[in-house]
């Protein structure tokens, strides 16, 4: 038989999460402010969480992981770590946006559209638009980008994993919900998508558009 388990990885903004999900539905997870021991500290999570669950290697079929943008290191130690362990594992992986997974990450109340924020420095924030119908395609926008969107959509939710970090660098000052990527979202939306070999892991670093 197939094994049908997935390991989901997100190392792409402050927290590290892991999960495990298997049949539609999260089996375990674990999120830990790591800070610069994400390294060391990923794979122990990893290893802690299928020793709880009861599973071995040999259940995991899939990796989920992350691909940015976020946090430069966090998403190259998620992204090598996850690379790795689905080439070692001989499965294939499932890339998910950084972005998305904030949006997935919301509260159950916070229904419709929203657009999600994240911290890039250099007067930018990453930025992309979830459920709304005219879209914010993902890249790095200033703070006139993000007014304007927003005038053009106004009553349209903003969330970010660090709402007063994202908001200096852009300049603004408007009510952004604070919401913790959650690996749990991550593991069930994998379950749902497409898969693809390791080595074609693409990371988005972001940039371009920048308004």
């Amino acid at each position: 038989m197939a094994a049908d388990g997935l390991l989901a990885v997100d190392c792409s903004l402050r927290l590290t999460g892991v999960a495990l999900a298997r049949e539609g539905h999260a089996v375990a997870s674990e999120t830990l402010d790591l800070g610069r021991r994400q390294g060391a500290e990923l794979p122990l999570m990893a290893e802690r969480l299928l020793r709880e669950a009861g599973w071995t290697w040999d259940d995991i079929g899939r990796v989920a992981v992350t691909s940015g943008p976020g946090y430069f290191t966090g998403i190259r130690v998620g992204a090598a770590y996850a690379s790795a362990l689905a080439y070692g594992l001989g499965v294939p992986l499932v890339p998910v946006s950084s972005l998305e997974l904030l949006a997935l990450s919301r509260p159950k109340g916070m229904t419709g559209g929203v657009l999600v924020l994240v911290y890039a420095g250099h007067g930018a924030v990453y930025a992309a638009s979830f459920g709304v119908e005219t879209e914010l395609p993902q890249g790095e926008y200033t703070g006139n980008a993000v007014t304007a969107w927003l005038s053009a959509h106004p009553g349209t939710p903003v969330i970010s994993d660090d709402p007063e970090r994202a908001l200096n660098a852009i300049g603004l000052d408007l009510p952004v919900a604070c919401v913790r990527p959650d690996a749990v979202r991550l593991a069930e939306a994998a379950l749902e998508r497409a898969s693809i070999p390791p080595a074609e892991l693409r990371i988005a670093y972001c940039r371009a558009p920048t308004q």
